[in-house]
């Protein structure tokens, strides 16, 4: 396994281009026990429930029948993920790259099924956020088998991170759908096409255009991905991402039907692990989801 510490080049590249790949990162252990949890948890559809398990696509076909699964936040399933040797080692990296106070963010599992035309749209990940909120975060994307064209590889538009969030919308304009879309403001020819080895990652920043093609193999391709983030802040411009507006998201049905039958306690307990105390612009948020809280109660009441 090669070092983990970025060379000058790589971060050079990595500003320039808004993404990176690196050769073997990940040990085959490593790997294989990614693997191992990631069916176990699909398959026991963890998370589904609390609106965290859902398919990138329209659920209108039902859960055996997804085009895209992701599951969000499996480490709060899952704790071991987090105290892995990999987990730590990819901080590391994230922290050449953002800097000291990087830190980690959210992780997910994707499951592409056998001989499927469904795509991974061209799309920002900064394109789901709340534009109010500046947010300064790479994605570490390690594929759990080889990856290449023929079952739905990383592309990337070099350079995309330098811009703007472009316009995007629900896939196919359909706002159940979980997925966003762009189609404007690129050309796909300058896409750079990224095939990796087992052990091998790419690293993108959270504007950098990306797109995963269909997976014509035999089998399902699968993928884990850890964010890493520095502390949250206002953003410095004034925007909207009227895309995120009127959703009509199934998997937000199921969070808020979650948080009805457990009780609020769970989720606030989980917010309170995840709660930057050093932040002072956290406790803005945390002010204003309180006072939005109270309001909601006071008006159901009344």
């Amino acid at each position: 396994m090669k070092t983990t510490t970025l060379s000058e080049a790589q971060c050079e590249s990595f500003f320039k281009d808004g993404f990176i790949c690196l050769e073997k990162v990940a040990k085959y252990s490593e790997v294989k026990s990614l693997r191992a949890v990631g069916d176990r948890l699909l398959c026991e559809k963890t998370g589904f429930d609390q609106g965290m398990l859902f398919d990138f696509y329209p659920e209108g076909e039902g859960q055996d029948k997804p085009k895209l699964l992701q599951l969000s936040h499996p480490s709060h399933f899952e704790h071991s993920l987090l105290e892995s040797e990999l987990c730590s080692r990819m901080q590391r990296v994230a922290m050449q790259l953002l800097g000291p106070e990087a830190r980690f963010v959210s992780d997910s599992f994707f499951q592409k099924p056998a001989h499927t035309d469904a795509v991974t749209p061209w799309h920002q990940d900064e394109a789901f956020t709340d534009p109010r909120i500046e947010h300064r975060e790479v994605n570490v994307w390690f594929p759990l088998q080889p990856v290449s064209l023929a079952n739905g590889c990383m592309q990337f538009i070099p350079g995309s991170h330098l811009g703007p969030v472009l316009p995007h919308e629900p896939i196919g304009g359909d706002p159940t759908t979980h997925g966003l879309e762009c189609a404007t403001g690129f050309s796909i020819e300058d896409a750079v096409i990224c095939p990796l080895e087992l052990g091998d990652c790419t690293i993108h920043a959270g504007r950098t255009l990306h797109f995963a093609g269909p997976n014509h193999s035999d089998e399902p391709r699968y993928a884990y991905s850890m964010v890493f983030g520095l502390p949250r802040r206002a953003s410095r411009e004034v925007r909207s991402f009227p895309w995120n507006d009127n959703r009509k998201l199934s998997r937000d049905e199921r969070a808020h039907e979650a948080r009805v039958r457990a009780g609020f306690w769970p989720y606030l307990c989980r917010r309170v692990r995840e709660f930057d105390y050093t932040n002072p612009y956290e406790w803005r948020l945390g002010v204003t989801r309180v006072a939005r809280l109270i309001k909601g109660k006071r008006t159901a009441g009344e």
